[in-house]
């Protein structure tokens, strides 16, 4: 079954924007190959591979499982669905991978 991740655009624009206020990045964009996906940064006008991996292990980092609950003619609903995390936490989880490739964000 294919996951579906929702808003990837604008989980990439998030991703983009922490890079560059949280570690410095100039830019970031995320490049899809044959064998998943892949986030690129420049930095110091160089050019770094920050994350690769499967598409679903990759977009699986981003997102957490949130149920919803429907109530329909006395029915209980749940449903869970894939929900993009907190722009906060987007550098928490970003952080061990910048830190192993290009070395410790700016003060």
């Amino acid at each position: 079954m294919i996951q579906r991740w929702p808003k990837q655009q604008r989980l990439i624009g998030q991703l983009r924007d922490v890079l560059r206020r949280e570690f410095g990045a100039q830019d970031a964009w995320v490049i899809r190959t044959p064998a998943g996906c892949r986030l690129d940064v420049r930095v110091a006008g160089r050019r770094v591979a920050l994350l690769e991996a499967s598409e679903h292990d990759f977009w699986a980092q981003f997102y957490r499982p949130l149920e919803r609950e429907v109530h329909h003619l006395g029915e209980r609903q749940v449903s869970v669905e894939q929900w993009r995390l907190p722009v906060a936490d987007l550098a928490a989880v970003l952080r061990p991978y910048w830190e192993a490739r290009v070395g410790s964000p700016p003060a």
